[in-house]
């Protein structure tokens, strides 16, 4: 988690806090490691990462190449397709034009190659220049000098964040007098953590250090140990027990931290800890930012601040006066890195501050000692303790460890973070690498780290990724950068000089004072441009929380109102789509025209996600806005609902009525269309008896169908409802109660058969087990995929037109006169030229008739069994088939579809052909292969086959007759195109 902000994330870049000084801080505090989090991750954007435009506007991240800014100029820059500067930057929005705050440092140390610390640069390559022999042979001294220089860097900018928060952990004043002491220990746990992910880490130039990330939880369980002590003792508190009660608590914590987080490693469940809503993980920054503030004014003022209402102590002149340099220092830095972005800025800055102070000192002629008793330097230590005096503060005979169990929340809370942090920082160094790294390996890593941090005293720690990064874009494939940094930080814990004793307070409080500037206005302010609007305030709740309630009820809050706004939002957004559909059959001609205006009456939801008690609401509003009924019958309903209110006993006999109605087969359904000459032209009118108009069930829209021709396309009374399940990975108990059975209810109350389709099995048997769905004889019906429901209630609406199925229409056998008759009823009519003699339309109309004689000489008939091929997927295209009867899948075969790419297994169906429908068509006119397979089905299925040389022969002789098989032909294929057009497949 990066203590540079949220805003990151935005397309502008805002390098944050740390990342310009190069000590980017973790996600709380101004750690050396601060976390920016790039995609998968919350916070800055890395700057690190360098995208290299090509001509042809691809981009492609890569790692910067070795040059010298000198010698790169822009018109070279421009011929290598290539950027100039340092790291070409994402558009910025005109909402916030200034430049990332800590970009400038962290780019000097993380990511900018012109700004590459070109003294290392010069030290190095020898201050450019060709290479010559001369050069290669010094190559191996130059690495170790490159090495060390960048070993002392990144010692220098960790030394001071390192410093800052020992201040924080132990921000209770009862640490004061022995501060010097904490520091050096912190700075010990430092150089464990660095040590350990030298010697383990899978990435040589790994900076692992203390971080911010459980530094709050830290911190709160000193303070509350130090309470709880100060309670229990009275009188007999002594700061022995203080002191080998908290560090061996914290010590504990932290071994215990990093047992956990190995075993999270091992279970390879990395991926569980990042289950954190990204607003409460920003008002949590956004709260270590306010913590950092207080800790720095605590510091600079002497007194003790931990909540809103000790601010009022710094109400007086001498407070004012220790604080306003530091906090006015801090803001004055933030407002300039967000300005001058340069790798110089934030050193120089603090370099200035010490300078400034000691400046201040000579003109005014006060000795550092006056200074330190007025309160702008921490006094010295009386006698300056040893390594062994100072682990001699872990006394298990003076500790008590009563209350530690009072401290299991925080340290949930705590493992939690810290793993979402340090998975965040893995991802920011995979980012930057350009290679995956393996999350689950990298966070056994920070485990050991913190076990053997814990087991030598230490404090939680992790990767340090700025700090990595930057050693990375160094080239330094060599963990002596890490061992480096191992050996300076132990020196300087050998050092018998006190380091706090010469800085003064006032760079602390304003290193301090820009963290907090930092992380609260990228999270409180920034990412209100990257959120919606209820998430940006989860942030300020969450934020508010932890300062009303305490961090561990903060984080709780914040995670229970993320889970309420995700309910409101999942409700919110429709998890109800109606779609117009068609079955995948291919049926008559007149048969399909009938179809395209009757399909009207079946209407197809398509439900997704999860349906649960909270989305039953919505779902029946759907159900009930769809779903539509004649005028007369929804007055009907209307009365008799408030016929069923007014009278006991009425209400009583309506609801018997309505279990009687809703078991009555399909059969009884209302007519969709007439049974008079369904067959005798290509295109069927559909009759309605719903000319009183048609109205919703929720009675909010109405539609008049009075006036329309029956030809065209217009609403018709619903007559099936099919529930598409195909998307929906669950329900509860809740909504098939309240959802699905009252639905099902509600349909039969007026005469809606319901369908069930593509039901997950554990789905059905809770359906089954709330009377939804029926054993046998039930009002709903269940099909394993939408395709077979539709064909199912597209044969229901053809049986209620009267339309007698053409599978039940078999030709004798042996009898090739009524097979002949067959095709020639199948095949569209022919249409007669204009013209003025009647002879003319006789002669026509015989010479299109197809006869037996005729049929035999081009036509031959097929007979094939269920599971026999009609053609297979690869065959040459020999000729067109018209089914006279059964029916014949097409599909595409296992190999084929499998070939196509991961995802896709079995084989796929594409369309089943029934009698009157046409195989082969689409090939025959391309002149190609055949794509797919086709299969027949049923006991029996009779075909019509026409090679592609009796057609032209056919062409030649019967021109009238080939006219009517083209016909057929183009009909089919459009009319499946005009269906295709109109559905939502």
């Amino acid at each position: 988690m990066d203590s540079t902000g949220a805003t990151a994330r935005t397309p502008r870049r805002r390098t944050t806090l740390w990342q310009a000084a190069g000590a980017s801080t973790r996600s709380e505090s101004p750690v050396a490691g601060s976390r920016s989090l790039d995609g998968a991750q919350y916070g800055a954007l890395l700057p690190t990462i360098r995208l290299a435009v090509d001509r042809d506007g691809a981009s492609t991240k890569k790692l910067p190449p070795r040059h010298k800014p000198h010698t790169v100029t822009a018109n070279a820059a421009s011929a290598s397709g290539g950027i100039a500067s340092s790291v070409m930057k994402t558009p910025r929005h005109t909402y916030h034009q200034r430049r990332s705050l800590l970009s400038a440092l962290h780019r000097g140390s993380a990511t900018q190659h012109e700004e590459e610390l070109p003294i290392i640069d010069a030290v190095v390559g020898g201050g450019g220049g060709d290479s010559s022999a001369d050069d290669k042979a010094a190559a191996p001294s130059g690495r170790g000098v490159k090495i060390a220089m960048y070993g002392v860097l990144n010692t220098v900018i960790l030394i001071p964040v390192m410093i800052s928060f020992a201040q924080i952990i132990f921000r209770d004043p009862v640490f004061q007098p022995y501060m010097t002491d904490l520091i050096k220990l912190v700075l010990v746990s430092a150089a464990v953590h660095q040590l350990c992910f030298t010697l383990t880490s899978s990435l040589s130039f790994a900076i692992g250090q203390v971080q911010d990330a459980g530094l709050i939880f830290l911190s709160a369980m000193a303070t509350a140990t130090v309470q709880a002590l100060r309670e229990a003792d009275g009188a007999a508190f002594t700061m022995d027990e203080v002191l080998a009660t908290v560090l061996f608590t914290l010590a504990g914590s932290t071994a215990l931290l990093g047992v956990a987080l190995v075993i999270t490693g091992k279970l390879q469940i990395a991926s569980f800890v990042q289950y954190l809503p990204m607003p409460v993980v920003g008002g949590y920054l956004a709260y270590i930012g306010f913590y950092c503030l207080e800790a720095g004014l605590s510091m600079m003022s002497g007194k003790t601040i931990k909540d809103p209402a000790d601010w009022l102590q710094l109400a007086n002149g001498d407070a004012l006066l220790l604080v306003a340099p530091g906090v006015a220092a801090g803001l004055g830095i933030f407002v300039l890195l967000s300005r001058c972005d340069h790798v110089a800025v934030l050193p120089g800055c603090m370099l200035a501050i010490v300078a400034a102070f000691y400046g201040v000192l000579l003109v005014t002629g006060v000795s550092l000692e006056q200074a330190s008793a007025a309160g702008w330097v921490s006094p010295p230590p009386d006698a300056p303790r040893s390594l062994a005096d100072m682990y001699a503060f872990y006394d298990w005979r003076r500790a008590n460890f009563a209350f530690v169990g009072r401290l299991a929340p925080a340290w949930v809370a705590m493992y939690f973070v810290v793993a979402f942090s340090s998975s965040l920082d893995v991802a920011a160094i995979e980012m930057a690498l350009g290679t995956p790294l393996d999350h689950n390996h990298e966070l056994q890593t920070v485990g050991i780290s913190n076990l053997v941090s814990g087991l030598t005293g230490g404090f939680t720690g992790s990767y340090i990724f700025s700090q990595t990064i930057f050693t990375l874009r160094g080239q330094l494939d060599s963990r002596l950068n890490g061992v480096l940094v191992f050996l300076l930080e132990v020196a300087l814990v050998l050092c018998p000089v006190s380091v706090i004793a010469y800085v003064p307070k006032v760079f602390f409080g304003a290193l301090q004072t820009l963290i907090a500037a930092d992380l609260m206005t990228e999270w409180m302010w920034h990412a209100r441009h990257k959120m919606l609007f209820r998430e940006f305030a989860i942030v300020w709740v969450t934020f508010l929380a932890m300062n009303a309630l305490g961090l561990d009820a903060g984080i709780v809050l914040g995670i229970v109102v993320a889970g309420f706004n995700f309910i409101v939002s999942y409700i919110a957004v429709s998890s109800v789509r109606r779609v117009v559909k068609r079955s995948r059959v291919e049926r008559d001609l007149r048969e399909r025209a009938l179809l395209q205006t009757a399909r009207l009456a079946i209407v197809t939801l398509e439900l997704d996600g999860f349906i649960f008690f909270g989305s039953s609401v919505k779902m029946m509003d759907e159900v009930r806005r769809h779903v539509l009924v004649s005028t007369a019958e929804a007055a009907a309903a209307h009365a008799a609902a408030l016929s069923m209110h007014a009278s006991p006993l009425r209400s009583f006999r309506h609801s018997a009525a309505d279990d009687t109605s809703s078991s009555v087969p399909s059969a009884s359904l209302p007519r969709v269309g007439d049974t008079t000459d369904a067959r005798n032209d290509s295109t069927v009118d559909v009759p309605d008896d719903d000319d009183d108009g048609l109205t919703t069930l929720d009675e909010h829209t109405e539609f008049s169908i009075a006036n329309d021709s029956p030809r065209t396309l217009r609403a018709l009374r619903t007559r099936f409802f099919i529930l598409d399940f195909e998307k929906v990975r669950g329900v509860d108990a809740t909504s098939v109660r309240s959802c699905f059975h009252a639905t099902k209810q509600l349909l039969a109350q007026h005469g809606v058969v319901l369908v069930f389709s593509s039901v997950p099995p554990h789905v059905e048997r809770l359906l089954r087990a709330g009377d939804v769905i029926e054993d046998a004889g039930g009002s709903a019906l269940v099909f394993e995929s939408v395709d077979k429901a539709l064909e199912w209630c597209e044969d229901e609406l053809l049986v209620d037109a009267g339309v007698l199925p053409l599978s039940e229409s078999v030709p004798r056998e042996g009898d090739g006169g009524c097979r002949m008759q067959l095709l020639h009823e199948l095949l569209p009519k022919h249409e007669l030229d204009t013209g003025d003699g009647d002879n003319d339309n006789s002669d026509d109309q015989l010479a299109a008739v197809l006869t037996k004689e005729i049929g035999d000489l081009y036509v031959q008939p097929l007979t094939k069994r269920a599971g026999e091929f009609v053609y297979r997927a690869g065959e040459p295209v020999a000729g067109v088939y018209f089914v006279g009867f059964g029916k014949v899948d097409v599909f595409l075969p296992t190999s084929a579809h499998e070939r196509m790419g991961p995802g896709f297994r079995g084989r796929k169906r594409i369309l089943r052909v029934c009698q009157g429908g046409i195989i082969g068509a689409s090939e025959l006119i391309l002149n190609h292969r055949h794509q797919f397979s086709a299969e027949a089905k049923g006991d029996r299925t009779f075909l019509f086959f026409l090679s592609k040389p009796k057609y032209k022969a056919m062409q030649l002789r019967h021109p009238r007759i080939a006219a009517r098989f083209q016909q057929a032909m183009l009909q089919s294929m459009a009319r499946s195109v005009m269906e295709s057009n109109i559905s939502d497949d």
